[in-house]
């Protein structure tokens, strides 16, 4: 009850953003285009509203209100941080076996700790997936993934195993775990 609206500004883009039942500002925000190292800044600011908003987003963009006969929103506290883009990207090495691997059979799967586990499968057009390479000369096959944030836990560590057959039908497994900052 003590703020009505809060204004969200993350990089150039504003988001207003009105309490749950509880009081509490929630909002998500998906990023479009990150590269790892790419820092964003963002702020917070609640207000109390004082007649009509002093900003309204009219056909995509936002306009300010200039009515001499209102007060302007009051702010009442704020905060800012700094986001810093990153990127765990998954990468197994599998020995060769006897008779070669399957990619087609391959199923790279990310369990986070809070909500569904992500399957991931050969990569083709239409659907990204893992890239596969191998038997290389080394003896290895080689898997990669660039998971999105949402497949990843938010924080500390995220599971990541991968399962495989080969021509003859034996299975194969490799697992990592990845630090999630």
């Amino acid at each position: 009850g003590i703020a009505d609206y809060c204004v969200v500004t993350i990089g150039d883009e504003r988001i207003e953003v009105t309490p749950d039942v509880e009081g509490h500002f929630q909002f998500s925000h998906a990023f479009s285009r990150l590269d790892p190292g790419d820092k964003i800044k963002v702020t917070a600011t609640a207000f109390r509203q004082r007649g009509g908003r002093d900003y309204m987003k009219i056909r995509g963009q936002w306009l300010q209100s200039d009515s001499p006969y209102e007060e302007p929103d009051r702010a009442i506290t704020g905060d800012r941080i700094k986001l810093i883009a990153y990127e765990v990207p998954i990468e197994l090495t599998l020995v060769r076996p006897a008779d070669d691997l399957d990619p087609e059979t391959g199923v790279l799967r990310i369990r986070r700790t809070v909500g569904p586990t992500t399957s991931v499968f050969v990569d083709r057009p239409g659907r990204p997936g893992f890239a596969m390479t191998g038997p290389e000369p080394d003896g290895y096959y080689r898997v990669g993934y660039r998971p999105s944030g949402n497949e990843l836990n938010p924080t500390g560590t995220t599971e990541v195993e991968f399962t495989i057959y080969d021509t003859s039908g034996q299975s194969h497994y490799a697992s990592v775990t990845l630090e999630t900052p």
